[in-house]
């Protein structure tokens, strides 16, 4: 048992190597040893194993079937991967064999965070809680569901006090700065993140937040947040609704200025806006992330996924701009047609690597290629062909944006 003892020592103090080394000569002895193979999992979770993690706790339930924290780390494991009904599913029949662990609420409420679920999420916490006053996971989620569900003095109240209990708590500095970012502060927010990044450099959520608060300083980025925030907050069926819903709207307007003659034409310059916002809406992020890439300092915060992705967004926009430029010199309809093409080919190759999943990457580069074919093909068309921008390479073009533009909320929704 001494060795068994060491390893939680071990894993107590976050080297988990070691304790995998303690571990595995306990269990050439206990080979069964429920307890054991719980935490050899948890210390396969935490050097970035979470397949290897879900088997061994497996194994553990196996050995003892009334081991709620094997299920505990198989939540965890399956939130890495992004599985987050089975994560629910675990956590909760943790939740059933010890319903007196406050962190096993605090996980059920960061899943129900995740999928949106705002009041589950805060109802969850809020058991935890209950439980253990001083449990930082629960008050952490507990109050970023506050702030989405709109109580914000409450959310507020909630991270000061889980600041108040450890001032030194890296991911309550980080979701201060996200609640500061969220109502509009990002000067405050940046502090905050500062802090965070101070005491964990390689804190990715404090990094995403520092980045956020650098592109918020610019007052388009900053409208931008506010919208990402409040799509952000909502269900992916309620996305889905507003985005068919201004499809329609656009269609309508684009009906109606048909019917109105020379009148129409302000209807269509409406219908074009709906159209610039929607595609600006996916586009503002990876541009802006070039431009942080530009900057001499806050390039560090972008990821080196971030970072690639930033070069070929560049080349787009840097076409989109050439292509204004010379349509100013030299009003042609294949300038306008490299402007719609520099623009929106943002729009795939702004999520280059984005999925988690290795083999939708490589259908995004590939969809993403086909794309700029097509669209080199467009602009070329419409400079040679006599029907111009009108030529039946753009019906092909579109398409592909548009598909990719439904197809990605697909990836998007369903990942949660």
């Amino acid at each position: 048992m001494k060795r068994l003892q060491r390893a939680e020592l071990l894993i107590n103090q976050s080297r988990y190597d070691q304790a995998i080394e303690q571990l595995n000569q306990f269990l050439a002895d206990v080979p069964e040893h429920g307890l054991a193979l719980a935490y050899l999992a948890l210390c396969q979770l935490n050097i970035d194993e979470p397949k290897e993690a879900i088997t061994t706790a497996k194994m553990a339930l196996a050995a003892d079937p009334e081991l709620d924290f094997a299920l505990y780390v198989i939540a965890l494991a399956h939130i890495k991967l992004e599985n987050y009904q089975k994560a629910l599913n675990a956590v909760n029949k943790a939740i059933g064999l010890n319903p007196d662990e406050a962190e096993y609420y605090g996980v059920s409420a960061q899943v129900n965070l995740i999928r949106r679920d705002f009041k589950e999420s805060a109802e969850a916490a809020e058991k935890g809680l209950l439980i253990d006053p001083e449990s930082l996971l629960c008050r952490n989620v507990l109050s970023t569901a506050q702030l989405k569900l709109g109580d914000k003095e409450a959310s507020f109240k909630t991270i000061e006090k889980a600041l108040e209990l450890d001032p030194e708590h890296v991911m309550s500095h980080a979701n201060y700065g996200w609640a500061e970012l969220e109502k509009g502060s990002h000067k405050k927010a940046m502090e905050h993140f500062k802090e965070a990044l101070r005491k964990n450099p390689n804190n990715s959520y404090a990094r995403a937040g520092m980045l956020e608060s650098l592109k918020a300083r610019y007052f388009l980025y900053r409208m931008f947040l506010k919208y990402y925030f409040f799509i952000g907050n909502l269900k992916p069926n309620v996305q889905w609704a507003i985005i068919i819903g201004i499809v329609v709207i656009n269609k309508i307007i684009r009906n109606g200025a048909n019917n109105l003659g020379e009148y129409g034409v302000l209807l269509e310059y409406l219908s074009y806006g709906l159209i610039f916002f929607m595609i600006s809406t996916w586009v503002i992020e990876p541009v802006f992330n070039f431009f942080m890439r530009l900057n001499t300092y806050s390039k560090y915060l972008l990821t080196p996924e971030e970072s690639k992705t930033s070069v070929f967004v560049g080349i787009c926009f840097t076409v989109f701009l050439i292509s204004i430029f010379g349509w100013i010199f030299v009003p042609s309809d294949g300038f306008i047609a490299g402007t719609l093409v520099g623009f929106s080919l943002i729009l795939p190759v702004g999520r280059l690597y984005e999925a988690q999943k290795e083999w939708i990457n490589w259908l995004l580069i590939l969809y993403s290629l086909v794309c700029v074919v097509v669209g080199s093909l467009f602009v070329y068309t419409s400079f040679t062909s006599e029907q111009g921008i009108e030529n039946n390479v753009l019906v092909i073009y579109v398409g592909l944006i548009v598909a990719f533009s439904w197809l990605w909320n697909i990836v998007a929704s369903t990942s949660r």
